[in-house]
């Protein structure tokens, strides 16, 4: 579907749980649920569609832990202060 207001990814496609069986027992995953929100969760018979969640590029993981690096070491600067 074309959406302006809402644009997709034309390389990335969620499966169709009639054409692919969606995995079960509580893998994580990202769904459209009955009212046709993407939530993350696991499988349930009354979504619509679902998809593995993507990857997280190195280079962000990479950012994210040097975030919380600097982080603990702003609270622990703040505790050990008098």
């Amino acid at each position: 579907m074309s959406d302006p207001l809402h644009p997709t990814r034309p390389d990335w496609e969620m499966d169709d749980p009639m054409i692919t069986p969606p995995p079960r027992g509580g893998e994580q995953l990202l769904l459209i649920n009955p009212g046709g929100a993407l939530i993350i969760g696991p499988w349930t018979d009354d979504c619509w569609a679902f998809s593995r969640k993507p990857r997280i590029p190195d280079s962000v993981k990479a950012r994210m832990t040097a975030a919380r690096l600097d982080q603990i070491a702003r609270e622990e600067a703040a505790r050990a202060a008098p």
